[in-house]
């Protein structure tokens, strides 16, 4: 097992949130989709019948987000969400909260980088 230094994770992240912003901006659409799907999961009952199409649909999106970029949350989120990789009906709303909460959090970093106050 590779073990980082607290620098080296650093860097990491910076790279992985560097990433993830350029996969936003070559996708934007893609993005507010993958943000609808998520609330629809976490607002709303899945039928347990509706699950692998779910899951493998919002896989699907979250590696079409990480196409072309380096590592980033949605690689890590697409893998443990997609029910042929390491995703299981058990957590799924789980992942799905913390992709949620993740992506809330990923954009205030984003908001706080432009310095942006208003749209108007």
């Amino acid at each position: 097992m590779q073990r980082y230094t607290l620098e080296e994770l650093k860097q990491r992240r910076i790279q992985s949130l560097l990433g993830a912003d350029q996969a936003i901006r070559l996708q934007p659409a893609t993005y507010q989709e993958l943000k609808q799907l998520l609330k629809d999961i976490n607002d709303r009952p899945l039928d347990v019948a509706d699950y692998y199409k779910t899951a493998v649909g919002l896989s699907t999106m979250l590696r079409q987000m990480a196409d072309r970029v380096g590592y980033t949350i949605f690689d890590y989120f697409a893998d443990h969400i997609d029910p042929g990789k390491h995703g299981d009906v058990r957590s799924f709303r789980l992942e799905c909260r913390d992709l949620a909460e993740q992506i809330k959090e990923f954009d205030l970093w984003r908001v706080s980088r432009r310095m942006l106050k208003r749209i108007k």
